[in-house]
């Protein structure tokens, strides 16, 4: 079965070593999506100030499959520090 690597690049390259063998290029793609909004809850309201992502799926020869990015940009210029009490929990 093929392996996958979920590499991510968020202005440092944090690679997968482990990977996940995954028999589909459906299955792979889920797994990206999966993996990609894990990281956006755990980022939480970090993710303003660390910008975008890049996750790059390549195979076993390291030949990129998919690319998904995702950005969080504030075009307000209010959203510099932790949320208030009232966002908190709502989230």
């Amino acid at each position: 079965m093929p392996r996958y690597f979920f590499h991510v690049v968020n202005g440092e390259f944090l690679p997968d070593a482990e990977g996940m063998e995954i028999d589909a290029l459906d299955r792979v793609k889920a797994e990206a999506i999966r993996v990609a909004g894990e990281m956006i809850r755990d980022q939480g309201f970090k993710l303003w100030q660390t910008g975008r992502y890049d996750m790059y799926v390549v195979d076993e020869q390291n030949r990129t499959q998919l690319k998904l990015s995702f950005e969080a940009e504030d075009l307000t210029g209010e959203l510099s520090g932790e949320p208030d009490t009232a966002m908190k929990g709502t989230g």
